[in-house]
């Protein structure tokens, strides 16, 4: 649990367990997997979660799943999305093209090899993650899956999902 604080007030996080996944499948297909393989239901929400970037906006996929029984929300997000990059190349012309290209960028650039992120909103020892870890891993198309430090993530700002 983290504390900050700013001009002499004290603000303390709430405390958060961050699971790494690795699957190269599209994000609703993973949504879906989980789902089935776990008997929840992971919907995908409204709003993307936005991450300004100086160049383009990234859009990362998000699905939540509120498990009443424990009391917390699960988070599903995506750790990598393409975003439209926008250049102005020059054709030698007296109008300029701008032609957008695709960017791959990544949400926590510490785990770029992470594939998706579940950020449960819950301590860990009010939380039974073994299970969760070890029921994930049993879906065929998942590689690997483990807890993540998250104190050692810089933007941790990004994981806060409204």
């Amino acid at each position: 649990m983290g504390l900050h604080k700013i001009a002499g007030w004290e603000i303390e996080e709430d405390p958060f367990v961050l699971i790494g996944i690795h699957a190269s499948v599209e994000p609703y297909r993973m949504a879906f997997l989980i789902n089935r393989h776990l008997k929840i239901s992971f919907k995908r929400e409204a709003r993307d979660q936005d991450v300004n970037m100086q160049e383009y906006v990234a859009q990362f996929p998000v699905y939540l799943y509120e498990d009443v029984e424990h009391n917390v929300n699960l988070i599903l997000v995506a750790n990598h999305c393409k975003a439209q990059h926008k250049e102005v190349s020059s054709s030698g012309s007296l109008f300029d093209n701008e032609e957008p290209t695709v960017v791959k960028t990544t949400l926590i650039k510490e785990y770029r090899k992470v594939d998706y992120l579940i950020k449960i909103e819950k301590d860990a020892e009010h939380y039974p993650l073994e299970k969760l870890l070890k029921d994930i891993i049993e879906i065929p198309q998942v590689i690997s899956v483990y807890e993540i430090d998250y104190l050692s993530i810089k933007h941790s700002d990004n994981l806060i999902f409204e």
